[in-house]
């Protein structure tokens, strides 16, 4: 194969797709999403520390009307925890310590933001709202052809936060398999999502039942107010 006819396939096979192509992809999914289940790998990469922890777990959302989502999530390991959040609240239950964090939302968008995921049942419309989205261009993760998106917050409060959020979107897909919030002064420390098993459910399917998200919490948990 002559040198120009590889760079030019080679070129080819690392195309991204279009960003009008990926967020109409993710609009025709989101019609449909009602819920997700699936395996998650979180990394926490601390710049300062040269620290990376690493946490295993499960995880469950689904829609439950116009910009809500309930989630249930099951992190292994050192440090085991769980988060529930529904309505206004999250609470994040340690059994080891049997104490349970709550926090508002309305208060602490930061304890909600590490586990709302971004990309799953969102349009673009809902997306553009609240980012400012451009493509990053074209990845291969784990052997999988992926367009990144860059999510860059648009709201002062955000910015606060963290600096932006980068989604991997799978060749002809609309759900990311993995998701990087990037924070930090310079946004060297990040948080990084990596998604494995999904199973998504659509409006045509049964909704998972009410029992699945519940937090069960033993008698003599103490309950943690954050802000008082």
């Amino acid at each position: 194969m002559k040198r120009s006819t590889f760079i030019l396939a080679l070129a080819a096979s690392l195309r991204a797709d279009s960003l009008n192509d990926v967020l109409l992809r993710m609009d025709q999914a989101a019609q449909k999403f009602r819920s997700l289940s699936a395996k998650v790998r979180k990394t926490d990469y601390s710049d300062v520390l040269s620290d990376t922890t690493v946490e295993e777990g499960t995880f469950k959302m689904m829609k439950a009307g116009k910009d809500k989502v309930v989630l249930l999530a099951d992190f292994t390991g050192q440090d085991a925890h769980t988060v529930q959040i529904a309505g206004n609240q999250v609470k994040i239950y340690h059994p080891k310590a049997k104490s349970v964090e709550i926090y508002d939302m309305r208060k602490f968008t930061k304890a909600a933001n590490e586990y709302l995921f971004v990309g799953f049942g969102n349009t673009s419309a809902e997306l553009q709202k609240t980012y400012t989205v451009t493509l990053g261009g074209a990845e291969t993760v784990d052997g999988v052809k992926t367009t990144r998106l860059d999510l860059a917050p648009k709201s002062a409060e955000a910015k606060k936060l963290f600096n932006l959020i980068q989604l991997w979107i799978p060749e002809g897909q609309s759900n990311p398999m993995q998701e990087k919030i990037l924070s930090g002064k310079e946004g060297k420390d990040y948080k990084l999502f990596q998604f494995s098993n999904a199973k998504i459910r659509t409006v045509s399917e049964p909704a998972l039942p009410a029992s699945e998200f519940e937090l069960k919490l033993p008698a003599d948990v103490k309950e943690i107010i954050a802000g008082k």
